[in-house]
């Protein structure tokens, strides 16, 4: 699967890299939102700080995604674009010094200003992206996400993408769906 990854990839954080474990349905309960993305409707960030302190919180402890590692092991510039905010990523990259020593931007929330589903944010964090892995060409780029949304994005971007389910060798192979 290396291969197929070439020598650039940008990389999505949260179930992707890593799953932190966060009460979701408690942080939405007490911010008052059905969505953690209602939060961008918002003047300021202020009411982020809630959500930044759980991600910071569970990327202390977070384990990494076992066959998205090994995918990635041979890959010398690796990006992350995240919804999540980029104190998290830090966190969790502080951890796996082999991939820190890779990873040539983390482009999350605060970087972004809004949300990641938007096309156009996408498509400018995607853009920070394949500059710091200094790849102008997005066909030379592989991006790896849990989301629909973001593969279809990175796709019509030029990237070749793999779900998460593609890495996995368990959801692989004949008679895998």
């Amino acid at each position: 699967m290396n291969g197929a990854l070439g020598v650039a990839v940008v990389c999505d954080f949260d179930g992707t890299l890593t799953n932190l474990e966060i009460g979701w349905d408690s942080l939405r309960e007490t911010l008052s939102v059905d969505r953690i993305d209602d939060l961008w409707r918002d003047r300021g960030m202020q009411r982020w700080a809630a959500v930044t302190e759980a991600e910071v919180h569970a990327a202390r402890t977070a384990s990494p995604v076992p066959f998205v590692m090994h995918a990635l092991r041979s890959v010398p510039a690796v990006a992350v674009l995240t919804s999540n905010d980029e104190a998290a990523v830090e966190t969790f990259l502080d951890r796996w010094p082999d991939l820190r020593s890779r990873v040539r931007v983390v482009v999350g929330r605060r970087t972004l200003g809004g949300p990641k589903t938007d096309f156009e944010i996408f498509s400018s964090g995607y853009a920070r992206c394949r500059h710091a892995i200094a790849s102008p060409d997005a066909g030379q780029i592989a991006y790896i996400g849990d989301q629909t949304y973001e593969l279809d994005f990175a796709r019509a971007l030029g990237a070749a993408t793999f779900g998460v389910r593609d890495l996995d060798p368990t959801t692989r192979g004949p008679g895998r769906d």
